[in-house]
């Protein structure tokens, strides 16, 4: 699907055919109040400015943020970084094969197979004879696991990358672990919570011509639906105990902490406080590091978050 990547883009006057995600969009006035239209389009490698002089309003409205679109442009160079400057968009609105959407999205550190592997692993440590085999369940369902194993775990806040669900729920089950380990607190339920709090996203989102929110995400939301897959599972386990499908529903209904942050209970076990607090440092922690990855303004500053109101200061090497 794509022959020209971001990080290949090195000339200048050079004639670009090619696809990219939007990462962001908006419509401007230039010093002879000229409406222009400035993107930032990304692909696995990398970010690239680009500008709309021409047809703005109707190119506008083509294609959205997080679209992925195919662009004819020519590079330039401005304050020393290459530019596009774009005559014709095209939205992406047929579906595109996994191995495509690998081209546009990076994996994590870890990638996909090493994640798969350290899942793998995790579910062998779980004693309770109940909470294995509702993974067991859960891997027979192919659709949900390949979604689980790919997708990434938000569209813009943190582990926005392939596979960024899968590394995020493994996260929050080996600091769980270590939580038990020095506090208490049942590391089943912990393992078995951290790895299905969550699981309601492969459903919530879908990938379209970009990742966004399904309408059935909209409606409902990832905690809702994870219950309800939570509950579909259950019901083909033979005498699966009620208390436990409590403890779990409990524990994807409350790891937002507060109900305005989308939790309507509040965590009320060691295991929910647990998951509920860990899930927040570790979504806070990725977020502000890709953030830091890619909006330096110099070596010690990133620029503004907007989320956290905040800039991040990074430590020199020592």
């Amino acid at each position: 699907m794509k022959r020209v990547f971001v990080k290949d883009i090195t000339d200048e006057g050079r004639e670009i055919n090619d696809y990219f995600i939007v990462r962001s969009k908006g419509i401007y006035s230039s010093k002879n109040n000229t409406k222009y239209m400035s993107l930032e389009l990304k692909d696995r490698t990398g970010t690239i400015d680009a500008k709309v002089w021409d047809n703005v309003e109707e190119l506008s409205n083509l294609f959205d943020r997080n679209d992925i679109i195919k662009v004819r442009a020519k590079t330039r160079f401005y304050q020393n970084r290459p530019q596009l400057n774009i005559m014709e968009i095209q939205k992406v609105e047929e579906d595109i094969a996994v191995s495509e959407i690998k081209e546009f999205f990076s994996e994590g550190e870890r990638g996909i197979e090493e994640l798969k592997n350290a899942y793998s692993v995790l579910l062998k440590e779980i004693e309770d004879p109940y909470i294995a085999s509702l993974f067991e369940l859960l891997n027979m369902e192919h659709d949900i696991i390949e979604r689980f194993f790919f997708f990434p775990a938000s569209i813009s806040v943190h582990h926005m990358y392939i596979g960024g669900l899968l590394e995020h729920s493994l996260s929050v089950a080996y600091m769980g672990k270590k939580v038990v380990e020095l506090m208490g607190g049942d590391r089943d339920i912990i393992i078995g919570g951290s790895l299905l709090h969550d699981i309601g996203k492969t459903e919530e989102m879908e990938f379209r011509g970009g990742f966004r929110y399904s309408d059935r995400g909209r409606l409902l939301g990832h905690i809702t639906l994870g219950v309800m897959m939570l509950e579909r599972l259950i019901r083909r386990i033979d005498r699966f105990p009620s208390y436990l499908q409590d403890v779990l529903s409990h524990i994807i209904i409350s790891h937002h902490g507060l109900e305005e942050w989308g939790s309507p209970r509040r965590p009320m076990s060691l295991e929910a406080l647990t998951i509920h607090y860990i899930d927040n440092l570790d979504a806070k922690i990725m977020g502000v590091k890709e953030h830091m990855r890619e909006n330096m303004e110099n070596d010690r500053w990133s620029g503004y978050h907007r989320l956290y109101e905040s800039r991040f200061y990074k430590i020199p090497e020592r």
